[in-house]
């Protein structure tokens, strides 16, 4: 479930979503260990919650579900600091 909080400061509205993503992480630890789909062409690479997933469209300035917005998240996915959202990789 995603949160959203307005807060009012100066004269500047603030909107701050927020969202629970354990359950996003244990999904994906259940699909790490599971061998379902670890050799197929067409495998589960991650999940990504909404909230981060609008966060790095709004850093790479290129709207979700567009090719400049999947290299993005393909990097992000490889960085190590995101490894909890990658399942088996790409």
């Amino acid at each position: 479930m995603i949160k959203e909080r307005m807060i009012e400061d100066g004269g500047k509205l603030h909107i701050i979503r927020s969202q629970d993503v354990q359950g996003v992480l244990d999904e994906n630890q259940r699909a790490r260990t599971s061998e379902l789909n670890r050799h197929s062409e067409m495998r589960h690479a991650g999940s990504i919650p909404l909230v981060i997933a609008e966060q790095w469209s709004r850093e790479c300035g290129a709207a979700i579900g567009t090719k400049e917005f999947a290299g993005y998240v393909k990097k992000k996915l490889m960085d190590g600091d995101w490894s909890k959202l990658r399942v088996h990789g790409f």
